[in-house]
């Protein structure tokens, strides 16, 4: 059997996400890894294991699993899921636990996360990485995956490194995708990009993907969203284009009755990430005196909604 790359994994925000690329690494013999999440999610887990649900195939997880990473194992490599308004409070969570040749491999949303990853440990210790995946906790304990499943990983100045190979062969190990780019931060700004356009407005909504294709054509606030977004990514000097927002405006379609992970988390009555796309792009719009009359009000409904929901466990 060849070298077991990263033998102990924490997944440091057990959801969907975290829950589906760690559950699968832990796949491969002689691999351990452990799972931090809340509430009764961390209690069915603890009883049952964790339960993918998965269009590859099923599979459950045993491990250690914990509320605080503290009381699990020293891990080579930090899978980091959470939500991004609880990136701060998880980044103090796991500096115990980050010694000697640890890596942190970011799976979030938005394009915010990574900055504080490396301010926090240091460029060495954090793998620029985005994923691609439809997945979800369906009940505390269990995680139903239904579409996609891969990972792009790249450094940022685009050099093959051994670490990022590593990555690499250890998800192609246990048959999950992984591609490496020579310019991620364009990858990271493409999700960030269908994140804020569609997660945003079915949350806001309350409505899945096809009922923003009216007789089969996408709504004009899809066009004014890529609209503000583009400029915003223009000031930014990410390598993002028209047709790049174009193509994922008309290749959404496709994807029907979707329920987003936002509009999934406003149906669970979970606290929403939307401040990681809508307030992101305020944020930038104000540095670069941009008016994103669009944002400004979708940010709006999405406060006033989140304002009334549980503040339940927030984890990928």
């Amino acid at each position: 059997m060849s070298k077991i790359n990263y033998k102990e994994v924490m997944v440091m925000g057990a959801g969907g996400v975290g829950g589906f690329f760690g559950g699968r690494l832990g796949l491969h013999t002689g691999r351990r890894v452990s799972l931090v999440a809340r509430g009764e999610h961390l209690l069915s887990i603890l009883e049952h294991g964790l339960i993918a649900d998965s269009k590859d195939g099923d599979f459950t997880i045993h491990g250690p699993a914990s509320d605080d990473p503290v009381f699990l194992p020293d891990p080579d490599l930090i899978i980091f899921t959470v939500k991004s308004h609880d990136t701060d409070d998880a980044i103090e969570k796991i500096k115990p636990k980050v010694k000697g040749q640890t890596q942190i491999l970011p799976l979030q949303n938005g394009i915010e996360n990574i900055p504080k990853l490396i301010r926090a440990f240091g460029e060495d210790r954090i793998i620029p990485a985005v994923c691609r995946i439809g997945v979800h906790i369906s009940e505390p304990g269990k995680i139903k995956h239904s579409t996609r499943g891969r990972v792009i990983i790249g450094e940022s100045d685009g050099a093959r490194s051994k670490r990022i190979v590593n990555i690499k062969r250890a998800f192609e190990a246990v048959d999950v995708t992984c591609r490496i780019s020579q310019d991620i931060e364009r990858e990271i700004w493409l999700k960030f990009s269908w994140n804020a356009i569609f997660n945003m407005v079915t949350a806001a909504e309350n409505r899945t993907v096809d009922y923003f294709y009216s007789n089969g054509e996408p709504a004009d606030l899809l066009w004014n969203l890529a609209d503000e977004i583009l400029i915003t990514a223009k000031r930014e000097s990410a390598n993002i284009s028209r047709r790049d927002l174009n193509k994922i405006i008309h290749k959404t379609k496709e994807l029907g009755e979707f329920a987003t992970s936002t509009l999934h988390d406003r149906r669970s009555g979970k606290k929403l990430e939307y401040d990681a796309f809508t307030g992101a792009l305020l944020r930038l719009g104000e540095k670069h005196g941009l008016n994103l009359p669009e944002y400004q009000k979708l940010h709006n409904r999405l406060k006033e909604i989140d304002a009334h929901a549980k503040d339940q466990v927030s984890v990928e």
